[in-house]
């Protein structure tokens, strides 16, 4: 069932919205505003997947001490996390 809500965005955001729309990208406002809200949905629960996987890493690290790992092998690691956070 859908709903109707009433919101209020800035001029910026509006105009990138009907330009998408008047483009051809999206039938209407409200498809974009749709497939927007998916993507974000969808990017939270993978950061919070990948926080997930982080915190069983960490404590399976803490209770193994055969885990542990060198410098240069947890700098590759967090620099790779920070390249996939940055999209």
């Amino acid at each position: 069932m859908n709903e109707t809500l009433k919101i209020s965005l800035p001029s910026e955001l509006v105009a990138a919205i009907q330009s998408r729309v008047k483009a051809g990208g999206y039938a209407s406002t409200s498809d974009l505003l749709q497939e927007a809200t998916e993507l974000l949905l969808q990017r939270e629960n993978d950061h919070e997947l990948r926080l997930e996987s982080i915190r069983s890493k960490v404590e399976e690290s803490l209770g193994d001490g055969s885990a542990d790992i060198s410098m240069d092998e947890m700098d590759d690691w967090l620099e790779k996390l920070a390249e996939e956070n940055r999209h």
